[in-house]
């Protein structure tokens, strides 16, 4: 059997593939201790881990959002480690059978990834997409990566909630500053991807987004104010159906290991 998991900055997804699911909070488990678990009640013979970070060749680089560690080396058995978008937008292209798509995630981080022809545009270290990393407006508080910023830290739930403790208001979309902060950097956000990548759709998704969903028919109809004309020609931008698109990704590279 095999195991997949998606690891983000708030919880870890896993499914024992075709056989059984769960969910845990990352604060509450010792992440190492919890997959070697899974893999020795359930005699797992591989590992598919979507992971919300920036990954290259199996190696983790930098996890700006993600303050438990993994040693995949460790698990004794094969293994396969990517980026979360990575993973989802290979989810995403297949749901809409299509070779020309970017998806476009706002959770507690904020990330994006591209296919183009059918294939997954990397870049040399496998970090394009970082879109949560581009500078936007400087901050009073810095990203977890370091800067003072990046849009992550205004389009994203991670930066809402710096926001919010830094207002001294609670942190909710239903704030019109949170709101306005939120959605402008969003569309930002959007754009660059709609006019660097120049995808056919457009999917959107991610937490912050699948619970205020009055944002997708935002980026609609806002979206010509921010990219050009010549972007968005004959372009969708539509919300996510999937209900976890990063782990039914890290499925699909699940199977093509032994």
């Amino acid at each position: 059997m095999k195991l997949a998991l998606d690891i983000g900055g708030t919880y870890v997804r896993w499914e024992i593939v075709d056989k059984k699911k769960g969910k845990e909070q990352l604060r509450n488990i010792d992440l190492q201790s919890f997959i070697e678990d899974l893999i020795k009640k359930s005699r797992i013979t591989a590992v598919g881990i979507s992971y919300a970070g920036q990954v290259c060749n199996n190696e983790i680089l930098s996890a700006p959002n993600i303050h438990a560690t993994i040693e995949p080396e460790k698990f004794g058995i094969p293994y396969i480690i990517e980026n979360d978008l990575k993973c989802a937008v290979l989810a995403e292209a297949k749901f809409f059978n299509t070779s020309s798509i970017t998806a476009l995630y706002s959770g507690t981080g904020l990330g994006s990834a591209s296919v183009d022809q059918g294939n997954l545009i990397r870049g040399y270290k496998n970090l394009a997409g970082e879109i949560g990393h581009i500078p936007y407006k400087k901050a009073p508080f810095r990203c977890g990566c370091g800067k003072d910023n990046c849009i992550e830290l205004y389009a994203s739930g991670s930066g809402l909630q710096k926001w919010a403790d830094y207002l001294k208001i609670e942190a909710t979309l239903k704030n019109e500053k949170l709101y306005k902060l939120y959605t402008e950097a969003l569309l930002y956000a959007a754009a660059t991807t709609l006019t660097l990548f120049n995808p056919s759709i457009l999917v959107l998704g991610g937490g912050v987004i699948k619970h205020n969903l009055g944002i997708i028919e935002v980026i609609q109809e806002n979206i010509t104010h921010y990219a050009p004309l010549f972007a968005l020609r004959e372009a969708q931008i539509k919300l996510t159906q999937l209900e976890d698109a990063s782990l039914e990704g890290v499925k699909i590279l699940l199977e093509r290991l032994p």
